[in-house]
């Protein structure tokens, strides 16, 4: 913090109004000469000895606390400043060092009140608005620290100080992009300051900008090797470039700094978890969770776990915490109705209420017909896109594309909490649970089949979210599919929707593939022409949740850490008895499983 009274030079001349000045300009000179030149011992004495002569002279007392200030003398520093506003309450350098005085003793609201009258006193003085933003911050009222920070800078704008907390209010309220401008402000005025270094890193990071994020880490690490902020950003950084490996060396070196921080180990889980070391992963989060009893993210990564292990009891209670998560607490809020926790259903009206992704939801919407054997009546709430294909499963009465006001229900819950609050764990296997309408099918069968004539007809999607984290490794190049174009007797067609079907064009001279993703309007019509194929063939996307909950044979194509509802291992997964998984042995490498999907196409 700032002060400006620690310099005698930088002190404003008392008025001509001072109450009773008599004594010598010589004397205060002498004073301020000696507080000047470090003799601490000395200038008190001087300033004491003016005081004997003249008690009320402010200038004498606002030094004496400036130099008890500097020896850390809090409460006779406070008693100095105090005496001397009584006389000057006008004083803008008393105000801001009575700021000082409060913060040093953690009395930030009252360092708010002086610092606020001081720019009151004095609107110009750059020095008064940045301690009033330091103060704010302190206190957690961000939104008025960054208007004290941007006085400041707007009335200095070379104000290292001001431009650093404007960055650093910018980050604190969740605006990044305007962050890193502060940032880079700041950085133009002490461009090797850690704390600029580590801010510009944060701020990329929340952007997702991870190679220059890893870059102002890398700086600052060289100059504080064990900066442990840094080590979590780079490591951090690192695994959003998807270098795996290399995140678990950075998160390893900074658990060596602080083998108790439970965010480390729940960050190396999850790294872990991405090149498929479920079981060094599993001791990270437990081990996260003795020291963090509850930590969200670390309950739902373990429930995850123990989902893909098939210990469903105990992944379902951990999963209950993504809604804990700082996502999941944005993501579910709680309706105007009692949220079922595993309560007798039997005449009760229950809403099963949409989350995550469609492909989610077309799993979880087979526990409606559970709960309807339960002698409960089914409404579910899911998007427009789904709607219609829900209307038509088993046990649901309406589909709902808004959420309810709360009227008419007894309960409501999440779909993939369901099963948690179930006595059985056992999975249902009414499959399928999903139809399309019988005259869409039949008008969309004989398109394909004279499309096809008598070859098999297959359908093929390479490409899923791209906002999907692990997106770059889940996708398959359409190009490195291309070796199925050499299977006899096949016509294939693109159920590909969005950005991949571009994709198409590369390989149109080589291999025929008729593209319907422009015919495919919603859930319910990709429905109807997955029944009218003979084989579904996809990576890990909504379509091969719809293919698996419509009972059609569909081969799935899994990247080497693939989501737990694919389980561990094998080539059947219990979700989805139609189903076939095709894996990879090596985190991105399709090779072996286009070889092996070539070799099962030409053995059916």
């Amino acid at each position: 913090m700032h002060r400006r009274g620690t310099n005698p030079d930088a002190m404003h001349n008392v008025p001509a109004a001072t109450a009773s000045p008599i004594h010598t300009p010589l004397a205060i000179d002498n004073a301020l000469a000696l507080h000047r030149d470090g003799q601490l011992d000395s200038a008190e004495q001087a300033y004491r000895a003016i005081l004997d002569a003249q008690p009320r002279d402010a200038k004498a007392l606002y030094m004496l606390g400036v130099l008890y200030l500097q020896r850390s003398d809090v409460e006779r520093a406070i008693e100095r400043f105090d005496a001397a506003l009584a006389l000057q309450p006008n004083d803008a350098d008393c105000l801001n060092d009575r700021g000082i005085a409060a913060l040093a003793r953690d009395d930030n609201e009252a360092a708010a009140h002086f610092f606020r009258r001081a720019t009151e006193c004095a609107p110009r003085d750059a020095l008064a608005h940045c301690n009033l933003g330091k103060a704010l911050r302190r206190v957690g009222r961000h939104d008025e620290a960054l208007r004290g920070f941007q006085q400041a800078l707007a009335l200095d704008n070379g104000f290292f100080d001001a431009a650093l907390g404007t960055a650093d209010m910018l980050e604190a309220l969740s605006r990044p992009a305007e962050a890193i401008a502060a940032y880079q402000h700041a950085a133009t005025l002490e461009h090797d300051d850690a704390r600029v270094l580590l801010g510009l890193g944060k701020t990329f990071n929340a952007v997702r900008r991870h190679a220059e994020a890893a870059d102002y880490f890398s700086r600052l690490l060289q100059r504080e090797p064990a900066n442990l902020q840094a080590l979590f950003g780079i490591a951090f950084a690192t695994d959003g470039l998807l270098k795996f490996d290399d995140a678990i060396v950075w998160y390893r070196h900074a658990l060596r700094i602080a083998p108790d921080s439970s965010t480390l180990h729940n960050n190396i889980a999850f790294s872990l978890t991405c090149l498929s070391r479920y079981d060094e992963a599993d001791h990270h989060l437990r081990r996260a969770l003795e020291l963090s009893p509850g930590l969200a993210n670390a309950c739902k990564l373990l429930g995850m776990s123990e989902l893909r292990r098939g210990n469903y009891r105990q992944g379902w209670a951990y999963y209950e915490h993504r809604k804990l998560t700082q996502s999941g607490l944005r993501d579910y809020g709680k309706l105007d109705i009692p949220e079922w926790q595993g309560e007798p259903v039997d005449g009760k009206c229950f809403l099963m209420a949409r989350e995550q992704g469609a492909g989610d939801q077309v799993q979880f919407v087979r526990y409606a017909d559970v709960l309807h054997d339960l002698g409960a009546t089914v409404d579910i709430w899911t998007s427009d896109e789904l709607a219609p294909l829900f209307a038509r499963t088993r046990g649901v009465r309406h589909v709902l594309t808004e959420p309810p006001e709360g009227r008419g229900y007894d309960y409501y819950c999440r779909m993939m909490s369901v099963p948690t609050w179930l006595a059985s764990d056992a999975i249902p296997h009414g499959v399928p649970y999903l139809s399309a309408d019988q005259a869409q099918i039949a008008t969309w069968r004989t398109r394909l089949e004279h499309a096809a004539g008598s070859r098999k007809k297959v359908g093929l999607v390479w490409a899923g979210n791209p906002d999907h984290y692990l997106d770059v490794y889940r996708s398959a190049p359409l190009a490195a599919l291309e070796p199925l174009a050499s299977v006899r007797d096949v016509a294939w067609f693109a159920l590909q929707k969005g950005a991949g079907e571009s994709q198409l064009d590369g390989v149109a001279h080589r291999w025929p593939i008729c593209a319907l993703g422009q015919l495919l309007d919603s859930f319910h019509t990709t429905a109807a022409v997955i029944q009218s194929l003979d084989l579904v063939i996809t990576v890990d996307t909504s379509v091969s949740h719809l293919a698996g909950a419509l009972g059609k044979p569909v081969w799935v194509m899994l990247p080497k850490q693939a989501d737990w509802r694919w389980m561990m291992s094998g080539e059947t997964n219990p979700w989805y008895p139609s189903a076939r998984l095709f894996r990879q042995q090596v985190l991105g490498d399709w090779s072996p499983v286009v070889d092996a999907l070539r070799g099962a196409l030409e053995a059916l």
